[in-house]
């Protein structure tokens, strides 16, 4: 589709004077328009490729098995968890101890999630050059170019809950070490039942994650003007948009336990400039106030290619494609 869009451009920026008579020149052939813009459909996809925090992987709700938890870890030991207890274990905080038991957490995460941001706002100037009449005397045929910069804002905002996997191990009587403990796998330490007891609960999630930057677009094709009155008219253009785009990928997410089990935290950020491209086509209705100057308003729909990029685990996706661009703004000819 984009390799169609490119090559019809270029076959129709070449024939242009070819079919053109250069004796029906307007008076003011050259525009210039310039505005604001206002962005529609940019999208944001968001992916967390490993647990939350940390390498959390609770694993089943029995013994001889390896559990990994935001807050410490039972693991097998070195004689297998023979008599179902181990010593392969550790803890971070005072609230753990329950009784005669050791509770751990494991914060579960949404795996994706998709926004849209709208408006996203800009600007943009034009250039247009008519070469001459076509087909009728009302209509006029000639190239034009643009320059665009639309500064990308997609935010999603966390202000909710997550679901917590808490597991319960028996102490069996023994007085568990101070919070920091770790044990290891050819101990000794103290022994701890390894098959949980599982229940579900809630964490408290807050933070936020946006791509956040700049999207230049560069623009070039071909254009027809219909003249509907002496001072109305309407046109429209199709060609390729290249654009170099610089954004930001930043994430901050904290989850807090239940009961003062804790407060867990995770950042990133990342930087990432790319050249998008793709075709695009729009259509603008101009009111000419004097010989030269106007007002006009707009739509340009293009189809980018879109934008990958990493912070730590985590991937960010922009995807400008089938989007809307409106403005509004003034003319000059000259």
């Amino acid at each position: 589709m984009n390799q169609f869009i490119f090559r019809t451009t270029l076959a129709l920026a070449a024939a242009t004077p070819l079919v053109l008579r250069a004796d029906d020149l307007p008076e003011n052939p050259n525009r210039f328009s310039f505005g604001p813009t206002f962005g529609l459909n940019f999208k944001a996809q968001f992916r967390n490729n490993a647990a939350l925090y940390n390498n959390v992987t609770p694993g089943p709700a029995g013994g001889g098995a390896n559990h990994n938890y935001n807050d410490g870890y039972v693991l097998v030991d070195g004689s297998g968890n023979a008599g179902g207890v181990t010593g392969n274990w550790g803890y971070k905080n005072p609230s753990q101890v329950v009784g005669d038991t050791m509770q751990f957490h494991a914060i579960q995460t949404q795996n994706s999630s998709s926004i849209t941001g709208d408006p996203q706002m800009g600007f943009e100037l034009n250039y247009q050059r008519v070469i001459g009449h076509l087909c009728a005397p009302s209509i006029v045929w000639g190239l034009e170019t643009g320059l665009g910069v639309t500064e990308i804002d997609l935010r999603e905002n966390f202000n909710g809950t997550l679901p917590v996997t808490t597991d319960t191990f028996q102490l069996n009587g023994v007085i568990p070490p101070g919070a920091g403990y770790n044990g290891t796998f050819a101990g000794p330490g103290p022994l701890l039942g390894d098959t949980p007891t599982r229940t579900t609960t809630l964490a408290t999630r807050t933070g936020y994650q946006k791509l956040s930057g700049q999207l230049v677009t560069i623009r070039l094709g071909p254009f027809a003007e219909w003249n509907l009155t002496d001072k109305l008219s309407l046109s429209a253009s199709a060609g390729l948009a290249l654009a170099p785009t610089m954004l930001d990928y930043d994430f901050s997410e904290t989850a807090t336990l239940p009961g003062g089990g804790g407060t867990y935290a995770a950042r990133g950020h990342s930087s990432k400039t790319e050249l998008l491209y793709g075709p695009y086509a729009g259509a603008m209705l101009r009111y000419d106030i004097t010989r030269r100057w106007g007002l006009y308003v707009g739509a340009r729909f293009q189809n980018l290619t879109g934008l990958n990029q990493s912070a730590g685990s985590r991937t960010a996706r922009f995807d400008p494609g089938c989007t809307v661009n409106l403005t509004v703004g003034a003319t000059w000819k000259f």
